[in-house]
């Protein structure tokens, strides 16, 4: 198959020259960047369609967070959390396993629905608004003041 596709990873680790070599050796340079960290965040989703989270195990990731809340749909397995904020098809897809097999899935689904990707990333916009507060610092803090309060 021949599609127009780019991927671009975000951040630094102890990982970056293993993942240069992969890339190298996989022939993807014309495909994969590495961009390292890129702040502020909405910089990155000016840039990209959706987000891609092929975790194995996770909790809930704030990048995932960030690409909702700036529009974008999210392809990521279904572990941890993903499920609670992610509604399969209609702000994103849901590989059913943590498998490279399940995760090709989940990817042709968004591949056959690229069509439709600002109206889902508009749905996970307004879905994750009503399940993160607008201030968490705020919410987090008078939670810990009515803990305080009670001891």
């Amino acid at each position: 198959m021949n599609r127009r596709w780019s991927l671009t990873f975000y951040g630094d680790g102890p990982m970056r020259n293993s993942i240069e070599r992969l890339i190298d050796r996989l022939n993807l340079v014309s495909r994969v960047t590495l961009a390292g960290y890129v702040s502020p965040v909405e910089r990155i989703w000016a840039e990209n369609h959706a987000l891609v989270m092929p975790s194995r195990f996770e909790g809930l990731p704030l990048a995932m967070i960030e690409a909702m809340l700036c529009a974008r749909p999210v392809v990521a397995t279904d572990v941890a959390g993903h499920s609670e904020i992610i509604a399969d098809g209609v702000t994103g897809f849901l590989a059913g396993a943590p498998t490279a097999s399940s995760f090709a899935l989940a990817l042709e689904r968004f591949w056959g629905r690229r069509n439709e990707l600002e109206q889902m990333g508009e749905a996970a916009a307004e879905s994750i608004r009503n399940y993160v507060p607008r201030d968490p610092a705020k919410v987090f803090s008078e939670k810990i003041k009515q803990l305080l309060g009670k001891q």
